[in-house]
């Protein structure tokens, strides 16, 4: 994604979609959600409570919703076969001791890795403790299908998507298959991605490119507590959202939500940071669970998503735009000059599956002083999971406290070095200062986003 917002490809699509003035339905063979059958057009009714379901008993410690017509979903696995399948397929066409396979059956995860044992079981646990989020807080429960996870080597990554592709990871509902080979961003986007298909496919509701997007787009960085509170993060995306928010003369909210499937991915790397700051501020409203039961409840009505922005927030479309460039705007822009803030790490890094590998070092910098050598990989820090060269540039730029404590993986060895700036004063003034000397200013889900997990593995 490149950090350039380019405004025209924005804006030619705006001017096509509100010139036209309604929902655009999709073109003849163009899917919205493929894998997805969708029962209005089958003549299936699909609203809440006409599914035929079971009623599920809440897990322990998880209340059920209390949102009228929220549907109710059986949580039952099924016998489909084709995570496993693919599972059979990648250890048979990669063949070598590269790889690890394991099964999550309580979250319903097949897994080929070439993690070690320690950061395999800290991606698995994110995965598991964002699965419990999600269907306790959006999705009602867990896929009704296993999903295949390959955590793939960069190498395979490249063979795995086409020559001179950008893509560095993917779902696909039809083969229940996601490959990626970051374990931070990119797999929490994707594996949302099969979380909201799941439900979809519960419901027979193909939902909207926009919500599809920004959805997963919004969970790609994100504190998630103990108790269940989540904290949304700014990311390199809120940038490129506040450089589209400023044209004033715009409008791309009510341009994007009218988009067909196709006109939203022609213009997606512009229109996926204004979906996610869009849904960061729905939850920062407080209203983000409560839009999403509104949404599915009148999806035969309206697939737009904009009745049901309308009622959950009380207002007008025009007014709920206003109201989130005010509010995007309002925000500071988010420091990327990774570690040449206030904090000069003295490193150049590059893309590792578990972190960011070390390639250079500054004689003399913070990083020298704390013992970091070439081809260490950073994994964490100040206890914050690093697992892309994007959140270290995020992390790095943050970087306020006068010590700093990171984790590194040395080949098989683990350990935990400071880094430290000699005589400089520390920031304690700062506003929204986190723990440890890196600031998490973020946007914090209201009371109905946080529910307990329902387990963690």
């Amino acid at each position: 994604m490149r950090s350039v917002v380019a405004l025209p490809a924005v804006m030619a699509l705006a001017g096509l979609c509100l010139a036209q003035g309604t929902s655009v339905p999709p073109r003849a063979g163009e899917s919205v959600a493929p894998g997805i059958p969708d029962r209005s057009e089958q003549g299936t009714s699909t609203g809440p409570g006409r599914k035929g379901t079971a009623p599920t008993r809440p897990a322990d410690g998880v209340p059920a919703s209390s949102d009228p017509g929220s549907p109710v979903e059986k949580d039952q696995p099924s016998s489909d076969p084709r995570a496993r399948r693919e599972r059979d397929a990648w250890r048979r066409t990669h063949a070598g001791d590269a790889y690890q396979y394991r099964v999550d059956d309580a979250h319903r995860l097949v897994f080929a890795t070439c993690l070690d044992e320690e950061s395999h079981a800290e991606m698995t646990r994110m995965v598991a403790r964002q699965a419990d989020q999600q269907a306790a807080t959006l999705f009602d429960a867990l896929p009704a299908d296993e999903v295949f996870v390959a955590i793939a080597t960069p190498a395979d990554v490249r063979r795995e998507f086409p020559p001179g592709s950008t893509t560095e990871g993917m779902y696909e509902h039809p083969r229940r298959r996601i490959v990626t080979a970051d374990i931070g961003a990119v797999l929490r986007h994707e594996y949302t991605h099969a979380m909201h298909f799941g439900h979809m496919e519960r419901l027979g509701q193909p939902h909207a490119m926009w919500v599809q997007e920004g959805i997963a787009a919004l969970y790609e960085r994100y504190e998630l507590a103990d108790d269940g509170e989540i904290v949304f993060l700014p990311s390199h995306r809120h940038n490129q959202a506040r450089a589209v928010a400023g044209q004033r003369s715009r409008r791309p909210i009510a341009a994007m939500v009218r988009m067909t499937p196709a006109q939203f991915m022609a213009a997606s790397e512009q229109l996926y940071p204004v979906a996610r700051s869009f849904f960061e501020f729905l939850a920062d409203r407080g209203a983000l669970r409560r839009w999403y039961r509104t949404y599915v409840r009148t999806f035969d009505e309206d697939r737009s998503g904009v009745a049901a922005l309308e009622q959950a927030l009380g207002a007008p479309l025009d007014a709920i735009e206003r109201q989130w460039r005010d509010w995007v705007l309002a925000r500071p822009a988010v420091d990327l000059a990774a570690g040449h803030a206030e904090r000069t790490v003295g490193i150049d890094v590059a893309s590792a599956t578990d972190g960011v590998a070390v390639r250079r070092v500054a004689r003399g910098s913070a990083a020298h002083r704390a013992g970091l050598t070439v081809g260490d990989v950073i994994t964490a820090v100040a206890g914050s999971p690093i697992r892309s060269v994007r959140e270290w540039a995020e992390a790095s730029s943050a970087l306020r406290a006068p010590t700093v404590p990171i984790a590194v993986r040395r080949g098989t060895e683990r350990l935990e070095l400071i880094l430290r700036w000699e005589g400089r004063r520390a920031d304690r003034g700062h506003a929204g200062q986190h723990p440890h000397g890196i600031d998490r200013a973020g946007t914090r889900a209201a009371a109905l986003d946080r529910a307990p997990h329902l387990s963690e593995s």
